[in-house]
């Protein structure tokens, strides 16, 4: 497509001072497959609360796995906050082992970073008790949380945290009509041979080293939800890993502007092709110009596959309607 079709302003940085921008782009944040965390709220503090605990989650309709997640799903829900809001993020822990919860990528004060096997000042949560995180949610942007015991993560206790940013740095213009968060997992699931899905109920292989099925959001086509689009509609879509293997995402039918990285802003280049390494978060933006039926795709063959049955695994469509 075109890229001089796209012609709204997307790196703004002047200051507005409207009040109730950030809640209105609130309004546009979605996760296909993925719930959004309640929270409660006192003055400016968000409080959440997260059970980290062992389940039963399909990431197919016939395939079940034994993973652990946060409040009884993986990827836990999507946590979102406002730049210059503390957030209170308790976490109770119902496994076995000891646990504790790090916000990838938002700098926080060193007892607070949830890495207590390194950092001698964060608590580290022992089965049956919970800890409360408190800490100042200073930078816009994408970020996720997770468990810093590594094959933990590799069982489901990971979820999706965005900040968005502050009323005066926001204008209109600014604002997507859809803010859509894509989290890609990818899972070791016991399977008899290559080539079909043998349906049942699993337990993924903890340390992950031949992957043979991938999800978005904790689905693998085609149990995974469209995202949908209107002619003309400004998009926004974040992608976010912490996979042992890269992931590279292709948009069919569109090209797209990348506008962040890691939470950082970049100048906007134009690009139809990203690759989303372990820890990364990219969001990219565009103008919704070519109506249809498209596919969101890894482009890594055996990753648009269930355990070698195609098309599976890391696919979604993109859906226009009227």
């Amino acid at each position: 497509m075109n890229p001089n079709t796209f012609n709204e302003p997307m790196n703004k940085c002047f200051i507005y001072g409207k009040s109730g921008y950030s809640s209105k782009w609130e309004n546009q944040v979605s996760a296909p497959d993925m719930e959004i965390a309640d929270y409660r709220q006192e003055g400016n503090i968000r409080h959440f609360y997260l059970v980290a605990e062992p389940i039963k989650h399909n990431i197919l309709s016939n395939l079940t796995i034994e993973a652990l997640g946060y409040n009884k799903t993986t990827p836990g829900p999507l946590i979102i906050m406002k730049q210059g809001e503390w957030i209170y993020l308790t976490v109770e822990n119902r496994m076995e082992h000891p646990t504790s919860l790090h916000v990838h990528g938002l700098s926080k004060p060193n007892s607070q970073d949830g890495a207590p096997d390194i950092e001698p000042t964060t608590p580290r949560i022992e089965p049956g008790k919970s800890y409360t995180y408190k800490f100042l949610c200073w930078q816009a942007g994408t970020f996720f949380y997770h468990s810093p015991e590594a094959f933990q993560v590799a069982q489901g206790l990971i979820g999706a945290f965005i900040v968005l940013p502050r009323d005066e740095y926001i204008s209109p213009y600014l604002i997507p009509h859809h803010d859509y968060v894509l989290l890609i997992q990818q899972w070791e699931i016991p399977q008899p041979e290559l080539g079909k899905v043998f349906p049942g109920t699993y337990k993924p292989n903890k340390f992950d080293r031949n992957p043979n099925f991938f999800t978005i959001n904790g689905k693998s086509f085609p149990d995974t939800s469209p995202i949908y689009f209107r002619l003309g509609e400004k998009i926004r879509i974040r992608f976010i890993t912490k996979t042992s293997q890269s992931h590279s995402m292709h948009l069919h039918g569109h090209d797209f502007r990348v506008v962040s990285i890691n939470g950082f802003p970049r100048p906007g280049f134009w690009d139809d092709t990203i690759d989303v390494a372990s820890g990364r978060r990219v969001d990219v933006e565009l103008i919704a110009n070519n109506p249809g039926i498209w596919p969101l795709n890894g482009t890594k063959t055996f990753h648009q596959s269930n355990n070698g049955e195609s098309p599976g695994g890391m696919i979604t469509k993109i859906v226009y309607v009227k």
